[in-house]
């Protein structure tokens, strides 16, 4: 009898560090999953910056185009600055759980 429960208790305590340890990898992938969407929002954000700029020099004489380019200039802005305040908030929210 008191072998049995020796195994029993053997069993729960791999068990518990089985589900620790999915715990932890599952909390890393979802932080290179939050670095992934970061890297994502500052690309985004470039590239809106880019084609921004790219409006407002070869478009000059088309007010219209000047518009948008200064629009798309700032939402890239803000998506950089998004993508670069957000991620440490998320990490550490992540790290709480």
């Amino acid at each position: 009898m008191k072998h049995n429960n020796g195994k029993k208790a053997f069993q729960n305590n791999h068990f518990k560090k089985s589900l620790q340890t999915h715990k932890l990898l599952a909390q890393e992938r979802t932080v290179l999953a939050n670095e992934r969407n970061t890297l994502a929002y500052i690309r985004t954000g470039f590239s809106g910056f880019v084609l921004g700029v790219a409006l407002i020099k070869l478009f000059e004489e088309h007010l219209i185009f000047v518009y948008g380019g200064w629009a798309s200039l700032l939402v890239g802005l803000l998506l950089i600055i998004l993508g670069l305040a957000y991620y440490p908030i998320r990490k550490r929210k992540i790290k709480s759980y």
